[in-house]
């Protein structure tokens, strides 16, 4: 064996020799992590191996283990002693060259090596998991059985093919029984695999048939139909409730007839798999498989093997479904794609779903349809240029759009509860309540208050490892930080000025709840935010609860602005419509108008109309103003020429490189270090005005988790080119031990 090929050797092995000397091996090594080694290929299996198989090779004193075949060479590095692969585990490879091409681009564009993309892509459970096969007894003849034994093959050609532990129990017969018949050759036994499907919970019995399309989704559904044909980016934009989803099956529908596969990507676990029930009642479960990190590992080898066999038609998951090896797509859907949760922040490779989705279309040859309605800015601009841009501007069966009514709380915060719950608010509550129709009321902090502050000296408490306040937490009665988990007790004490004159300042999910408890004792009232989601199912319980009308009031965290569709929300109330917008990042107020938009929708899905409420102490600011009036245009059309005058995506792309160290100093000494050489290097080549280098300057958040952070923003306007140029730069940069680097293409912020 021989540890880690370089780039160029690595980059090479995908060309399948017709001979090949050495095969490249993909293991896991408790003590080394997932790393590639390099083994010599014996002569009788040099016409059988393939990219993809599993593979038994010896490793050391840990003997023989199991691995992934990856790529082949004819040479090695240097002069080494390679030992020989022990056998083929599965002669049916688990994916293919095409598919190491994908992994091998996201590796590129994500500027990290290519075996942290396959690790993140491919299970590395798929090669310890084998098929689970079943016993079945399948009937053959009646000659050669007694009369006793007749009854029981009655029953059998009755019944057809069945399991055997099945059998027995439905014919009341024994397992001695049965020998008996296989050996008069009355019956016979057989071994097959078993596919273990995570839909057969849901116990669908029946395929519901697809709705009729209104006049509006008819006419975007002949739109996009006539756009299909290619490798275009499509981009659906329809106000909330407006039917997109209706228009995605149809067009399902066609790409199956079509001989064709899908892949539809939602933002969530929860999400996703209430979009599988969905997919499921429409196509059948046959056809349909869900993909994310829940499922089992023995689920995830099952519909991997099936997809890799072209043998499931409709894929749904989360984002890391865009890596699962489907064939033959047709179509690639991704619902609510505004949504901050495609992008995977940590750990690398960094990479943004809807972006690998793009190049994956591309190699398919299929369109990526994109449905949202509050579009990414760059999505909304790259479809406005293109001319795929289509559009629902009503909701389904024109049902009304909820008002917004603005509260001012500079007008309306004395008066409020607690200075927190306006009358006006509180009214609208108890007015929906009456009717017996339910409420949402977002705050979008989790914890019970944002800070404890000492009242006498001003002192604030501190997380000891970050640059950010504890959160209180009134529920655990602990003090938390919400980045490292640190935890600690409620003072006694000041610690710098000895006082006991704390105060538990600002607002979360948690004080909210309690004060709507105190306002409304009569009524059921739960909360929904992270810190719920320790017990496993809880968010999904409490979803159910609420669909049901056991809930009359729901607060929570953004968790709550997406995949509710509840008829009898009639009321939705924002605590602190500001939050959002208050960030020092550029995307803070597409962020704010995102959630306010889509929280907004929530309310009037039903029969009965929806009202909403924003609280706010800046109820000028254009954000908010274009989110009262459900206004996408007017908010994108103020964005955009911010975007374009000080050149943020999408008219340049972000690269962001975080420097950091427990040594403050050095810290900041390597990030200087590093900017210094990469503005020589831009400046050498003569291209300072498409690769513009800013900082270093502080994180926002100076410090997490003891480590002191700098970054440096890179502002590309050279496309492919550019993002080369920087990942060529990076590949030989040599850090000291004690300086971490993360670099993330396309960030969510720069916090």
């Amino acid at each position: 064996m021989v540890e880690n090929l370089t780039d160029n050797e690595q980059n090479s092995l995908f060309t399948l020799h017709s001979s090949p000397r050495y095969a490249s091996a993909l293991v896991n090594i408790k003590a080394l992590g997932v790393k590639t080694f390099s083994y010599l290929i014996p002569d009788e299996m040099r016409d059988k191996i393939q990219i993809g198989q599993a593979l038994l090779v010896p490793f050391g004193r840990q003997g023989l283990i199991n691995a992934f075949c990856v790529g082949f060479s004819d040479y090695l590095p240097g002069d080494f002693k390679v030992k020989k692969i022990n056998k083929i585990l599965d002669e049916t490879p688990l994916f293919s060259i095409d598919y190491l091409k994908l992994l091998e681009w996201v590796a590129n564009y994500y500027c990290c090596d290519l075996v942290t993309v396959l690790n993140a892509a491919i299970p590395m459970k798929l090669i310890e998991k084998a098929s689970k096969t079943e016993q079945l007894v399948e009937f053959v003849r009646f000659d050669g059985a007694t009369k006793r034994q007749i009854r029981v093959l009655e029953l059998l050609e009755k019944s057809g093919k069945m399991p055997l532990i099945l059998f027995e129990k439905y014919a009341k017969t024994t397992r001695a029984t049965i020998k008996k018949l296989e050996q008069a050759g009355c019956v016979k036994l057989i071994q097959e695999e078993l596919y273990r499907n995570p839909l057969d919970i849901l116990n669908i019995t029946e395929r519901e048939p697809l709705f009729e399309l209104s006049g509006d989704q008819k006419k975007v559904y002949e739109g996009i139909k006539n756009k299909i044909s290619g490798k275009d980016e499509i981009l659906l934009h329809g106000v909330t409730a407006s039917g997109k989803t209706e228009v995605y099956f149809k067009l399902i529908d066609d790409t199956i007839k079509a001989g064709k596969n899908v892949l539809f990507l939602a933002p969530e676990i929860a999400l996703a798999s209430q979009l599988t029930k969905r997919l499921a009642k429409k196509f059948g479960t046959k056809d349909v498989a869900i993909w994310h990190s829940s499922i089992s590992d023995g689920e995830r080898y099952d519909v991997w093997q099936k997809l890799y066999k072209d043998e499931i038609k409709i894929l749904a998951g989360a984002r890391s479904a865009v890596f699962a090896p489907l064939k033959n797509i047709g179509l690639i859907i991704i619902d609510e794609e505004h949504e901050s949760a495609y992008k995977q922040t940590t750990p690398a490779p960094r990479y943004d779903a809807r972006v690998v989705a793009r190049k994956l279309a591309q190699f398919h040859n299929c369109p990526l349809l994109l449905g949202s309605a509050t579009p990414d800015i760059s999505t909304y601009y790259r479809a406005l240029n293109s001319g795929n841009l289509f559009e629902l501007k009503k909701r389904y069966n024109d049902a009304k759009v909820p008002p917004v009514t603005v509260i001012n709380m500079q007008e309306h915060g004395r008066a409020a509860f607690r200075n927190i719950i306006s009358i006006p608010l509180q009214t609208e509550i108890k007015e929906t309540l009456s009717k017996g129709q339910q409420v949402i009321l977002l705050i979008n902090r989790r914890g019970f208050s944002t800070f404890t502050q000492c009242q006498a000296c001003g002192h604030v408490i501190q997380c000891p490892n970050c640059a950010i306040p504890m959160i209180w937490h009134s529920k655990d009665r602990m003090l938390k930080c919400h980045y490292c988990n640190h935890t600690e007790y409620f003072p006694d004490v000041c610690p710098e000025c000895g006082s006991d004159a704390f105060k538990n300042s600002g607002t979360g999910t948690q004080k909210i709840e309690q004060y709507v408890k105190e306002l409304f004792p009569e009524n059921n009232v739960e909360r929904i935010d992270s810190d719920i989601l320790v017990r496993k199912g809880e968010h999904i319980r409490l979803l159910e609860k609420f669909q049901r009308g056991d809930i009359d009031i729901l607060v929570g965290t953004q968790m709550i602005a997406k995949g509710l569709d509840n008829p009898n929300v009639t009321l939705v109330g924002v605590i602190s419509a500001d939050a959002s917008f208050n960030l020092p990042d550029f995307r803070a107020s597409e962020r704010g108008f995102q959630l306010l938009t889509q929280v907004a929708g929530r309310a009037g899905r039903g029969e009965f109309a929806g009202k909403v409420f924003f609280q706010t102490y800046n109820p000028d600011f254009y954000a908010l103003e274009s989110a009262k009036s459900q206004n996408y245009r007017e908010f994108y059309d103020t964005e955009i020429a911010a975007r374009e005058e000080f050149d943020y995506p999408p008219f340049s792309q972000i690269i962001r490189l975080v420097l950091s160290s427990e040594n403050n100093f050095r810290a900041e000494k390597s990030a200087r270090e590093i900017a210094l050489r990469l503005c020589t290097m831009i400046e050498k080549f003569g291209i300072s005005e498409r690769l513009e280098v800013l900082g270093p300057t502080p994180c926002v958040i100076e410090r997490i988790n003891s480590q002191y952070r700098f970054q440096i923003l890179i502002k590309n306007k050279l496309d492919e080119k550019g993002h080369k140029f920087i990942s060529s730069f990076l590949n030989k940069i040599t850090l000291p031990k004690d300086i971490k680097m993360v670099i993330d293409v396309d960030p969510l912020d720069i916090l």
